[in-house]
């Protein structure tokens, strides 16, 4: 009886210590794929155009979560842009002197009324850097 006892504690504590070593590992890994994630300085060349293209639902803010869009069948990720980057991108265009302007591709606009009249608002501020604005889409709606 007293082997039994000493075998199976020695199995716990086996059980156990494998689980602390896959949490710290899991641990690992999300951080090494989050501090890759992290924003990275862009060299912008010279006569640049800020390409913004329409493809993916516009949300309030971009999630800094770096699963949230991830699809573990095919290891991809596509992930939404926030209504805060794209108006913070296009301000940032309008003062950086590479870029010369700015073009949209508006296949589809997933957004909203409020969503797209910011950008509108984003867009004609943009236009008093005295840059140009160049928009392409197949099909235009009232937004």
């Amino acid at each position: 009886m007293k082997q039994f006892f000493k075998m199976m504690f020695a199995s716990m504590f086996g059980v156990l210590l494998a689980i602390f070593v896959a949490f710290l590992l899991i641990i690992a890994i999300a951080s090494a794929v989050v501090s890759g994630l992290e924003n990275k300085e862009v060299k912008v060349k010279e006569n640049s155009l800020l390409h913004i293209k329409f493809d993916s639902p516009i949300t309030e803010r971009t999630s800094k979560n770096p699963f949230e869009n991830f699809n573990f069948s095919d290891m991809s990720t596509k992930g939404n842009i926030g209504l805060n980057d794209i108006t913070e991108n296009i301000r940032r265009a309008a003062d950086d002197a590479n870029i010369k302007g700015i073009y949209l591709d508006l296949t589809s606009v997933p957004a909203g009324w409020a969503a797209t009249r910011e950008i509108r608002q984003a867009l004609l501020d943009f236009k008093k850097s005295e840059k140009f604005i160049i928009a392409y889409g197949e099909v235009f709606e009232n937004k």
